[in-house]
């Protein structure tokens, strides 16, 4: 008797049929029909609150749709989260989801049958198969550690390896450049590649055309919860999506004052947590300095410190006037406002409406009546800052908690740089936002120097780190290594200063502005 002849798999790793999508009356899907080809490295781009994480959690069986179906790599309808992640379609969620309290190794074999005795967890096993998952991405040293003391960019490694675990079949990514630095993303660009050279497919959620234009196959674009693109990558890709992502040119960045004014923010010998040691760091009136390094350069570490987050030796004074390390208080007292690397942890208050987020902290005499709160006037300032920095959906009862990843980036960045400080201090304030939000805050925070405030801008994107800024600072072990303006320093020589090779610095009398993207 002849064997029955094995089905004939689709040429779609996934096929998306007319899905929809409602939160109430917010529509986040309104339609969506795509295939993503099987083998192939697609992109999902799209402005923010376009429904690109909707899209891959409905995919992953993390929401279901409101009408519609998806389809896996089998040809079979997924039909929930272990529908999904049977047949194979594992998503890596913008925001890591890892037992903090857990070791590296632990977190990556989680669940894994092949790191188990029986209902015992074989420790040996299981820390082969994390070490396995996790070359290439992180050294083998940290394996033991928690991933609770890693950097922001290396637990999302961990969350990569802890998915590569699972051996999926397509493997979807949402943001997952954010908060990588460059080291990361070359790491990520390898593993996904040498993943569809294997066989796998891949789908990406991007706000950074880098990824489109150097990885994916093929694009899609949504906008409204609908596709309005999709198609292969070409040598046309960037400029027909910025043009399909903003209806209107924006000025890439307005032009502020070319001399700088006094010192406005001044920090000298500063000292102590893990490792920091700046002898002197000055940032002068109409000033962005641009803070560059790896990850775990000590970065990070300076913005907190300036910012008031954490204690160290040394001082920090804003005009003359000294902030007391390890206050925030003192540190807004004296002028400091600050955007923090990791918004969830500490910026976003989830369960609380976009107006409460903005204004949190607000003592205006227009936002009360004596001793109580104005809510109309509340409403109406928050409309103005939400239409401002471009939050959507444009309603300021929302839960912060309800907005996409991007959105909640640009509530906290308006809600910084609407205060009346002296002092900006920003750790990766485009992290995860669209190529037009990404715009819309790179004119805010050179408006705020415009205005004569003192900006500091910590970026792991060298490009943004060149557009932004007008003097480069690259932080390695805990020091500052280069300082420079920028028009007399190139990307190959602040990587080079980051990772301590010994490229040597440009000739300050050379200008090599014209080196950097526009």
């Amino acid at each position: 008797m002849n064997a029955s002849p094995r089905p004939e798999l689709p040429e779609s790793a996934v096929t998306v049929t007319s899905v929809t999508k409602h939160y109430g009356v917010t529509q986040a899907l309104a339609g969506v029909d795509i295939a993503f080809r099987r083998g192939a490295i697609t992109a999902v781009v799209g402005a923010n609150g376009s429904g690109k994480t909707t899209l891959l959690k409905v995919i992953a069986g993390l929401l279901r749709p409101t009408s519609g179906r998806v389809q896996g790599p089998d040809g079979r309808e997924l039909q929930g989260l272990t529908s999904a992640q049977e047949s194979g379609v594992v998503l890596v969620p913008q925001e890591p989801t890892l037992a903090g309290h857990l070791s590296v190794w632990q977190n990556v074999s989680l669940g894994r049958p092949e790191a188990a005795r029986g209902p015992f967890v074989n420790d040996r096993a299981a820390r082969e198969l994390a070490a396995r998952r996790i070359s290439g991405l992180l050294p083998p040293d940290v394996l033991e550690r928690t991933t609770s003391s890693l950097s922001k960019s290396s637990r999302q490694l961990v969350q990569l390896a802890a998915a590569m675990a699972k051996e999926p079949l397509v493997l979807m990514l949402d943001e997952p450049t954010a908060v990588l630095d460059e080291d990361g993303v070359v790491a990520l660009h390898a593993l996904i590649r040498g993943f569809v050279g294997a066989g796998g497919t891949v789908v990406i959620v991007s706000h950074r055309l880098r990824d489109v234009l150097e990885l994916a196959d093929d694009v899609v674009v949504l906008r409204n919860g609908l596709v309005s693109h999709a198609g292969p990558v070409t040598a046309d890709t960037e400029h027909h999506v910025v043009r399909l992502l903003s209806a209107e040119e924006r000025a890439s960045r307005p032009q502020h004052r070319p001399d700088r004014g006094h010192v406005v923010l001044q920090a000298r010998d500063l000292r102590g947590w893990r490792g920091l040691s700046v002898d002197d760091f000055a940032v002068h009136a109409g000033e962005i300095v641009g803070i560059a390094g790896q990850s775990g350069s000590g970065r990070s570490r300076l913005a907190a410190v300036l910012a008031g987050a954490y204690a160290a030796g040394g001082e920090v004074s804003v005009e003359g006037q000294k902030v007391r390390l390890g206050s925030i208080r003192s540190a807004q007292a004296a002028g400091i406002c600050y955007i923090p690397e990791d918004r969830q942890v500490n910026a976003i208050l989830g369960n609380q409406s976009v107006a409460a987020n903005l204004l949190v902290g607000r003592e205006d005499p227009e936002l009360h009546n004596g001793p109580f709160r104005n809510r109309p006037a509340e409403k109406a300032e928050s409309e103005i800052l939400m239409e401002r920095f471009e939050v959507r959906p444009p309603d300021p009862d929302r839960l912060a908690a309800l907005l996409s990843g991007g959105n909640q980036q640009k509530l906290v960045v308006g809600r910084a740089l609407s205060r009346p400080a002296k002092v900006v201090v920003a750790d990766e304030p485009t992290q995860g936002v669209d190529a037009s939000a990404r715009g819309a805050i790179h004119a805010a925070l050179a408006s705020a120097a415009a205005a004569g405030r003192a900006v500091v801008a910590v970026c792991s994107d060298f490009e943004e780190l060149f557009e932004i800024s007008d003097r480069i600072v690259v932080l390695r072990d805990g020091q500052i290594v280069l300082d420079q303006p920028r028009k007399h320093v190139t990307q190959d020589e602040v990587l080079a200063a980051s990772l301590g090779s010994h490229l040597p610095v440009a000739d300050p009398g050379r200008h090599v502005s014209e080196a950097h993207p526009s």
